[in-house]
């Protein structure tokens, strides 16, 4: 095989495409194979290349890297795209996930139903919300680059996000003049926020909003890569990222079913549950063999200091990956749980079912085998890191939708009485503690009153 990195989807964009731009921007030559048939697709489920069953895949270095966030932090940082400080890093963070947010909607829009296909709307964020951001940037430090004037990965997905949009409306740009040449700036959102936004504190006029070390950082990614880089918790190197946009996707599925209505959640808890066993939790699992073989040299073991890991071939850098790819997957179970409250009455039932579902079938199966493989207390480097963090977070947002959902996975449930001790962890899960509870009855209206959810 070739030293070049090896690019395995669809023969189109989709989430790939922003991969193959970096790369390209990096001056970096890859190969692409493409999957023209669903038996292709199949085959590397079976064989174990696709961590979560999901593309992207990229060879690089030696590894199969699934996640596309995790897969761009770590090309950006290899070819030195990603700011030359923890802070620089924090700042390009956050463009790149406003710039994927409004991707997102380009990508998807053209799998949706004629009839409910929506540029307008794609046309009104991209003014009003995202590309106001930028220009007001570019125009306050006036540099040509969008963070500490020098290129970054936040430049390179900007120009992409621009181009894209520009596909759909080519004057989108007119009251940009300063996009018309590179980047972006600050923008607005709700009631209780219109102070903030007009002080120009709310990034994409989003919270969370987390003021910390003379910034105001938003975007949860960016914001929880920080604090964890900032406090340790983020391995040797950005291994991390690929777990933790794992565990962000399983944490989303479970985060979203309190919102879902009655008949969503019957039909969604199922595959919330499946997601987590058959995608999620089996990926862990099964990363752990993976593991087995990175460190096989009889020289290379957990107890080196950083400089005899790199010495004996960047294992420490193997398992910093490991951990971006755990955190990843939980945070897409995450993310399924935090729209359940908001689904229609109609749909919330479905909804619980496929966080159910994805939660003991994808997502849990794969910590479980993890954990079990290796036989140490934690995810990754038998050390204390964020991947942790986020799946007993994951684990307890699962349990409030089935407080029995653990009852297949023995070893997670060890996990969480161990990690739920960990001193700062225990202290957090005391009654009374800043831990917010789930949305009820009451709140829930309230929330989505504040954020305009279901009116947009």
């Amino acid at each position: 095989m070739s030293g070049k990195p090896k690019l395995t989807y669809a023969n189109g964009r989709g989430r790939m495409e922003s991969i193959r731009w970096l790369l390209a921007a990096a001056g970096v030559e890859f190969e692409e194979e493409f999957l023209e048939t669903r038996e292709q697709y199949q085959k590397l489920i079976k064989d174990g290349a696709l961590l979560f069953d999901q593309v992207p895949l990229v060879e690089i270095d030696g590894m199969k890297m699934v996640q596309t966030r995790a897969i761009l932090s770590y090309i950006a940082a290899k070819y030195n795209l990603y700011g030359k400080d923890l802070k620089e890093r924090a700042f390009i963070d956050m463009y790149v996930e406003g710039t994927a947010d409004l991707m997102g909607m380009i990508i998807t829009f053209v799998f949706t139903p004629s009839k409910e296909r929506n540029l307008a709307l794609i046309i009104e964020r991209a003014t009003t919300r995202y590309f106001p951001v930028y220009e007001k940037v570019l125009k306050q430090h006036g540099q040509e680059f969008l963070v500490g004037n020098r290129f970054s990965w936040a430049d390179v997905q900007l120009l992409e996000a621009i181009l894209m949009v520009e596909e759909k409306e080519p004057t989108v740009l007119s009251k940009f003049p300063m996009l018309q040449f590179e980047e972006a700036e600050y923008l607005e959102t709700r009631k209780q926020y219109e102070k903030i936004i007009q002080a120009g504190s709310l990034l994409f006029h989003q919270v969370p909003l987390v003021e910390i070390d003379e910034m105001k950082l938003v975007e949860t990614r960016a914001i929880l890569n920080y604090i964890a880089g900032k406090h340790n918790l983020y391995g040797k190197d950005l291994r991390i990222d690929m777990y933790v946009e794992g565990t962000m996707d399983l944490n989303e599925m479970l985060m979203i079913y309190p919102f879902s209505s009655p008949e969503e959640k019957e039909k969604n808890f199922a595959f919330m549950i499946q997601s987590a066993t058959n995608r999620y939790f089996p990926v862990y699992e099964k990363e752990a063999r993976h593991l087995e073989a990175w460190l096989g040299n009889p020289n290379c073991t957990i107890s080196m200091e950083e400089a005899e890991w790199k010495r004996y071939g960047g294992c420490w850098q193997q398992l910093e990956l490991r951990i971006d790819m755990y955190v990843e997957a939980t945070m897409d179970l995450n993310e399924i749980i935090m729209h359940h409250p908001i689904q229609p009455p109609e749909a919330k039932a479905k909804h619980l079912a496929s966080i159910i579902e994805k939660a003991t079938t994808r997502y849990f199966p794969v910590y479980e085998k993890a954990l079990k493989d290796h036989g140490q207390d934690f995810l990754v480097g038998n050390r204390f890191t964020r991947a942790d963090v986020q799946l007993l977070e994951t684990i307890l947002m699962a349990e409030e939708c089935k407080p029995d959902i653990l009852s297949k996975f023995p070893v997670l449930q060890a996990f969480k009485a161990r990690i739920s001790n960990i001193p700062t962890i225990k202290k957090f899960l005391q009654p009374g503690s800043q831990k917010k509870p789930p949305l009820d009855a009451k709140l829930l209206p309230k929330v989505m009153s504040i954020f305009n959810i279901g009116n947009e």
